[in-house]
């Protein structure tokens, strides 16, 4: 008989989880601007607190807090908003953070290359871009045109991201000259992968955006960390104005007798455009459930590529894609006629073609694209 040598006991682990990157919420963003700091950062940063952020550059970080360092504000309002109130909350893990320096929108060239080496993290699914309130409105065009581009080619291979952006102080009126402008120049900037957000607390609706859920709408949920009254008091007309202008801003929603401040409708610059002309996608909710599906897909598809010598290989691959769609159907997420198929490319064995037919919940139709894995 063996002998027991170790008596009964309960044995605990205690770990510590974030919130995984599956669309529910907890989207991690890159901040992308100039500090005012003398030199750019080599790297892009990695922040998991904003005590982290407020360290010397030597000491990777971005501080310390100074007046002309206008994207520690914005980063302390993130974290501020992400700041979980009850357990069941959903939290952020980290942010990055790609320090431009003195860097002013004279040329796109740092813009763009913090861009595609932001590619190297994997986990990045948003982007915020700064801009100074001294850069000039068509050169801040010229760098939004610029990664305007480049989000589509993410898009196109499978990564898909949204944009966002302000610029430091700028009035309602001001913002409004980026999407309302001559027809040639805003033109190129309504787009349904960028948004605008209004500059005060533009890390709070940054925040606010990347907690919500991918299907539902970021203005469905009051902010954590705003009182009523602390956003600019506005008329309805103004608001509207807003709005139609394609800028997202905060306020309070009075039902009753509570105040809740709230995101007033998360809008892309595409919803700028003229109604006849305004794409299905230029509400933020109906863009962020799309790329759902798209990075959904990819995870369904990617591995199944080795499969590629079997005969059933494609049949497979439908199938998989076709539970995926019904699934997401099933729990309300996508409509009837949501689908995403299949295409072999004949002359191209390591390349496969994914045609999405979207249907997102409150969308008015059917929304088309190909990816490429």
């Amino acid at each position: 008989m063996a002998m027991i040598n170790e008596t009964p006991k309960i044995k605990v682990h205690k770990g510590e989880s974030d919130s995984l990157q599956n669309g529910e919420g907890g989207e991690v963003p890159i901040f992308i601007g100039a500090t005012s700091n003398e030199s750019p950062s080599t790297d892009i940063l990695e922040f998991k607190n904003y005590k982290e952020a407020t360290k010397t550059p030597t000491n990777k970080g971005i501080g310390p807090e100074a007046t002309a360092n206008y994207m520690l504000p914005i980063i302390k309002d993130f974290f501020e908003e992400t700041m979980k109130v009850t357990s069941d909350d959903i939290g952020i893990p980290h942010i990055f953070v790609k320090d431009l320096g003195a860097a002013t929108a004279a040329t796109a060239a740092p813009w763009i290359n913090a861009k595609k080496d932001s590619r190297k993290k994997l986990d990045i699914q948003v982007e915020a871009y700064v801009f100074k309130s001294t850069d000039a409105l068509d050169k801040i065009i010229d760098v939004l045109t610029s990664i305007a581009e480049s989000l589509k080619e993410d898009t196109l291979k499978g990564r898909p991201r949204i944009a966002y952006f302000t610029v430091q102080g700028w009035t309602d009126a001001q913002l409004k000259t980026l999407t309302q402008g001559t027809e040639e120049v805003t033109k190129k900037i309504r787009d349904i992968d960028i948004g605008l957000i209004e500059y005060d607390k533009f890390g709070k609706h940054l925040a606010r955006i990347c907690l919500t859920p991918y299907y539902d709408e970021p203005g469905f949920y009051p902010f954590r960390s705003v009182s009523e009254g602390e956003f600019k008091e506005r008329t309805d007309v103004e608001e509207d104005d807003l709005q139609l202008n394609g800028i997202i801003f905060g306020h309070d929603e009075k039902p009753g007798k509570i105040a809740y401040p709230k995101i007033n409708y998360a809008v892309s610059t595409a919803y700028a455009n003229p109604e006849e002309e305004r794409p299905k996608l230029s509400l933020i909710h109906e863009n962020r459930n799309v790329n759902q599906l798209i990075r959904d897909s990819m995870e369904v598809v990617y591995p199944q590529l080795k499969r590629r010598e079997t005969e059933t290989f494609i049949e497979e691959v439908q199938a998989d894609l076709d539970e995926l769609c019904s699934e997401k159907i099933r729990l309300g997420y996508m409509k009837e006629g949501t689908r995403v198929t299949a295409v072999e490319y004949k002359d191209s064995p390591s390349k496969l073609k994914l045609k999405v037919k979207a249907n997102p919940v409150n969308s008015t139709g059917i929304i088309e694209l190909e990816v490429y894995v």
